[in-house]
């Protein structure tokens, strides 16, 4: 007897989503703070097949806590780097959720920030924000299915940020 199986390949990706983070930052030495941010996203995830075709998974979402350092740069820049955990939240256990998300997710973050140069006392403290990080993606149900290493996933986010207290050239949103 003989078996075939043929396999297309295919991509399960989230939709772009609204992000909400809240972010605590401590001085440390003069130009170096201590930052820890909170984030949780929503959105629609969607499986992409190799032929154009796509079908919605249901809602994912997500849950992330990073640690770490910012820099203050010249002319209202900040650059941090952190580390941190994510947790998937999905609407449903049934797919690759199946028999769980497996726990959370050692990440690494960038980010850079510009405060902008806004005078005006109530727009004081506003800045853009770009943040990216990566971790690894494996979820029990696919580990049963073979899979053992996981996918690298990757994840940016364009916000627009407002820093309460110290408001001037120094603040970090």
């Amino acid at each position: 007897m003989v078996h075939d199986s043929i396999v297309m390949p295919f991509d399960v990706r989230p939709a772009i989503a609204p992000v909400l983070a809240v972010s605590a930052t401590t001085p440390l030495n003069d130009p170096w703070s201590a930052v820890a941010t909170l984030d949780v996203s929503w959105s629609r995830l969607e499986r992409h097949d190799q032929d154009g075709a796509t079908a919605d998974l249901g809602g994912l979402g997500a849950l992330a806590v990073t640690i770490g350092v910012a820099r203050r740069l010249a002319s209202g820049f900040t650059a941090e780097a952190g580390i941190g955990g994510l947790k998937y939240l999905p609407a449903s256990d049934n797919g690759i959720f199946a028999q769980g998300t497996g726990g959370v997710t050692a990440l690494g973050a960038l980010g850079v920030s510009y405060a902008l140069p806004l005078g005006g006392s109530t727009l004081r403290g506003l800045a853009l924000r770009a943040r990216y990080d990566i971790q690894r993606f494996l979820t029990p149900a696919l580990r049963n299915e073979g899979f053992t290493s996981g996918e690298i996933v990757h994840r940016a986010a364009l916000t627009l940020g407002w820093s309460v207290g110290r408001h001037g050239a120094g603040a970090r949103p």
